[in-house]
């Protein structure tokens, strides 16, 4: 980074460390409903990682793992969202939807973002309770797709329903038809209060596979691809990774259970995926899950449900928490005559300690150990890393 660079950088961090989102609100109308609401924001990730007991070579340093800038527009009853992140020197496309809210307890949304699949998988990364997703998420989760979808909730039940289209879409940059699929997600909430919950959920998902080009006789070709990071975003080399080919079509199944009482609480979820090939190809089978657990040691003392996308709020100013996680996944099949269906297994136990600052910063500091199974994609047979990293976080 040149000088320049370093100066605008540091610039901006005092910048956002001193102010808000900034609301323009712009009169339309006599009636302060016909206004409309235009917010700016955005936020920045620093991170920082050392590695240790690694047979692999892996590059410890700090980068900046993700900056965004988001705007957002509110009209009545209509929310629009743009969001972009700046990371590894590129522009990428982040949410681009429009909402119309049908009522306080339901709405549609009709643009980029995420599935309402699983718990983990549309969680903000800039709260989560660590620096990244659990593997099992990064894998089986769902990223942002171009779709539509639909969600009712009260205070007991949330279902949502939608159909996307495939990761292609955004830039359509491959030949064939588009794949397409629909996701299917509800939760029960049978006993909260003020101070505790119980959630428990099911998410399940219909997908014909990703284009892929034209084959020779000028008939999509569809995939399907799966890949999870070292629990950091400063090495990119992807100890999981696996690409199917001759797809059919994936099911793909999550179970999640969500419980507070006062300053502690459980999180965990379990993945399956089923892959049906095309001709004489075997199908594909992986799994994998996550369980979490923490507590809030100095601050704030309960943990809040929101209600609307039934996820934990992020903790209130000046909060200490502190997290563990054990998260195991598996994306080796089997060996048969013509190919191998295995892209590596993984489990680590990770702690992390997170301080609260107030509404826009934070800061996290992560211990991993982390044993990587056989076909893993760094090349060795069995391999344990204990990885240190920290992140400072700041949201505007």
């Amino acid at each position: 980074m040149n000088r320049k660079n370093l100066i605008g950088l540091l610039f901006l961090i005092v910048l956002v460390c001193s102010v808000k989102a900034q609301t323009l609100e712009i009169k339309t109308g006599t009636n302060t409903e016909d206004n409309i609401k235009i917010t700016m924001g955005g936020r920045i990730a620093f991170d920082g990682a050392v590695y240790f007991d690694d047979k692999t070579p892996l590059g410890n340093g700090m980068t900046i793992s993700d900056v965004r800038l988001t705007s957002k527009m509110r009209y009545k009853k209509w929310d629009a969202k743009i969001d972009f992140g700046f990371s590894d020197k590129k522009v990428n496309t982040k949410d681009i939807h429009l909402i119309y809210n049908i009522n306080e307890n339901s709405w549609v949304k009709l643009g980029y973002a995420g599935e309402q699949l699983g718990l983990e998988n549309w969680e903000s990364s800039a709260w989560l309770k660590f620096m990244t997703a659990a593997a099992s998420s990064q894998v089986f989760g769902s990223g942002r797709q171009l779709g539509f979808t639909y969600v009712k909730w009260n205070k007991r039940i949330y279902y949502s329903g939608g159909f996307y289209t495939d990761s292609d879409a955004i830039t359509n940059s491959k030949e064939g038809n588009q794949g397409y699929a629909f996701v299917g997600k509800f939760s029960v909430d049978p006993v909260s209060t003020n101070d505790k919950l119980v959630h428990i959920g099911i998410s399940g998902e219909y997908r014909n596979g990703n284009r892929d080009g034209l084959d020779d006789n000028k008939k999509t070709k569809r995939i399907m691809s799966y890949s999870g990071n070292l629990n950091t975003n400063v090495e990119k080399k992807k100890p999981l990774d696996i690409t199917i080919t001759n797809v059919k079509d994936q099911y793909r199944w999550v179970t999640e259970l969500l419980a507070t009482a006062g300053p502690a609480f459980l999180q965990g979820e379990y993945y399956s995926i089923h892959i049906n090939r095309k001709a004489n190809n075997h199908s594909y089978n992986a799994d994998g899950f996550y369980v979490q657990t923490g507590f809030l040691i100095l601050g704030d003392k309960t943990y809040k449900y929101n209600l609307g996308d039934r996820r934990l709020k992020k903790p209130g100013d000046h909060t200490l928490e502190m997290a563990i996680r054990y998260d195991y996944t598996d994306l080796n099949d089997g060996i048969y005559n013509t190919e191998i269906l295995k892209g590596g297994r993984m489990s680590d136990l990770s702690l992390a300690v997170n301080y609260y600052l107030n509404k826009y910063i934070g800061f996290k500091v992560n211990y991993s150990y982390i044993n990587l199974g056989p076909y893993n994609n760094y090349g060795t047979n069995k391999e344990n890393i204990n990885l240190i990293q920290g992140r400072v976080m700041v949201v505007f």
